[in-house]
């Protein structure tokens, strides 16, 4: 089992500092939802999550890393620990106390950091690091990597285990690996998680065993070995294999292309049996097919076999959540594809009895549904799933957002990450499960104190929010006769100079009464003349109609 234990960001855009760590809920569950005003980091986290799962994959940054970095700094840190839990079979090549505790079956934890910036507009990186702890043993690093001005690594850490390593696999290996590392650095790519050092590996451990078997293996070479390389290269391994297979990052884009009727789900990796880290990765049966529901699409006969699956596997829990609601994938011919292979044009349909309509005139909250209802079997399913959902209630009715997240807490073996704005969510899970963004930008994310099981937390939430009361505020205050003004004066040309006085109190009379209109009338007037009109006071209170007359 692998899953997320915490993440924390430095400077990435308006979170100075801010550390979440994922735990476990009363039953045993991973589930964590991050609430907070608008603008206040919620989706910084989800935009973390993206940078991670690239690096880890072998993939570049890309230019929307570049926006990420906060005004502070030139550069900005995400810094996020994986939790493996491995069979007591099974090793993780450390001799020391952390290699002990691997050995008896108890979970050790891979942290993996890095920097970047971006001093032409384009993302890179400036600093790497991977480590291993388990619990009880301090972190050890196993690789570190600083950049220099133009990028450039400045030699791999730990120095004295990293000569050694490279002394071992040769000076050919060595070369070989600082080239293609030179190559990875132009595409703002991981230089840990890549192809070349999995190769410089590769050799070290050939001359590793050759050296070994003729009994000319140093004291220096076989430590380094045993105790740096081994254990990253298989850190770095079930990292890799996690990201690719098993984290899911859903950002707002990515449900917005539900608008134009482009339909993208994955077939539950379940449907393929359990996975455990170590063992060999297996390709999901489907994974993000996008279809377009404003028209028929021609598919190979391979992929429509994966769709219809898919989408049988998916209606055993849709007809529950939207009662009466099933999806169909209608086959209207057969068809060649551009490439001669044979295919089969097809059709998205949604039934309910006996109409059938096209999909594409579903609302978008059941399109969201029907494309997350994939990754969220597995998150029920599969102990190594993790999804990533930034606004899951988009479009999700509050009750059914309830019952999900309520299901998911309770029986769940995966891990599930989101964010939302509708409070459902407070009332439905434990306050373990939750966290809140603050309005200082040095401690972004907390988590509420003196909450218990019996209390309502979305009374407290709402009560934090008026009252404070919590180790950080968590709402940046806003008024209603702020609001209110400023929409008045929006409204008003840019070359007046002043609002008309007497349409702000027949406004203000129609919607606060006459008493307040009074009060609103003489704070307007000016000093002089209040105390002018002072005298007059009598007359007024004596003669109502010669107040009316003036």
């Amino acid at each position: 089992m692998i899953c997320i234990r915490s993440i924390e960001l430095t400077n990435v855009k308006n979170v100075g500092h801010g550390r979440i760590e994922f735990r476990d809920s009363p039953f045993g569950t991973r589930v964590t939802g991050i609430y907070g005003q608008n603008g206040s980091g919620k989706t910084t986290v989800v935009d973390a999550f993206e940078c991670v799962r690239a690096l880890m994959c072998g993939e570049p940054l890309g230019q929307r890393s570049a926006d990420l970095i906060g005004p502070a700094l030139a550069s900005a840190t995400i810094e996020v620990e994986l939790e493996v839990t491995r069979g007591s079979s099974t090793s993780l090549g450390l001799s020391d106390a952390v290699g002990a505790s691997v050995a008896q079956g108890q979970p050790f934890f891979v942290g993996y950091s890095f920097s970047f910036d971006a001093p032409d507009g384009q993302a890179r990186l400036v600093g790497e690091t991977v480590a291993v702890r388990s619990q009880g043993v301090p972190k050890r690093v196993l690789y570190g990597c600083g950049y220099d001005q133009q990028g450039r690594g400045r030699g791999m850490l730990p120095a004295s285990r990293w000569r050694a390593l490279r002394a071992l696999a040769g000076q050919d290996a060595e070369l070989e690996l600082m080239m293609a590392q030179r190559s990875v650095e132009r595409r703002a790519a991981s230089k840990v998680f890549c192809d070349a050092m999995t190769a410089f590996a590769l050799a070290a451990r050939e001359r590793y065993e050759a050296r070994q078997a003729a009994g000319k293996l140093s004291r220096s070479a076989g430590e380094a070995y045993a105790n740096t390389l081994v254990p990253l290269m298989d850190c770095v391994t079930l990292a890799a294999t996690f990201a690719k297979d098993k984290l899911v990052v859903c950002n707002t884009q990515r449900n917005a292309v539900l608008a134009f009727n482009v339909f993208t789900f994955s077939a539950p990796d379940s449907m393929q049996g359990p996975w455990a880290p170590g063992s060999p990765s297996s390709s999901p049966i489907l994974r993000d097919v996008t279809l377009p529901v404003d028209k028929t699409t021609v598919v190979s006969a391979e992929v429509f076999q994966a769709v219809q699956a898919t989408v049988a596997t998916i209606n055993r829990v849709l007809c529950q959540l939207v009662p009466g609601l099933s999806i169909e994938v209608r086959q209207l011919h057969d068809e060649t594809l551009d490439c001669g292979a044979a295919g089969k044009r097809i059709e998205v349909l949604s039934r309910r009895g006996e109409v059938v309509v096209p999909f594409r005139t579903e609302s978008e909250g059941i399109k969201k549904i029907v494309s997350m209802l994939g990754w969220l079997i597995d998150v029920y399913n599969d102990d190594s799933s993790c999804l990533v959902v930034d606004e899951i209630d988009s479009g999700v009715f509050e009750f059914l957002l309830g019952e999900l997240l309520e299901v998911v807490s309770q029986r769940g073996r995966g891990q599930l990450i989101f964010t939302a704005h509708n409070l459902r969510a407070l009332e439905c899970l434990p306050s373990g499960c939750l966290v809140f963004t603050t309005v200082n930008p040095q401690n972004r994310y907390i988590r509420f104190r003196g909450s218990g099981a019996s209390n309502n937390l979305r009374n407290q939430y709402l009560r934090a929010i008026n009252l404070g009361g919590q180790k950080e505020p968590v709402y940046q205050p806003t008024n209603n006769a702020d609001i209110d003004a400023a929409f008045f004066g929006a409204g008003c040309s840019a070359d007046e100079d002043q609002v008309d006085f007497d349409d702000l109190l027949s406004r203000l009379a129609e919607g606060e009464g006459l008493l307040d209109l009074a009060d609103a009338a003489a704070g307007a007037v000016p000093a002089a003349d209040a105390s002018a009109g002072a005298g007059t006071g009598a007359v007024a209170d004596g003669d109502d109609s010669e107040v009316r007359h003036e």
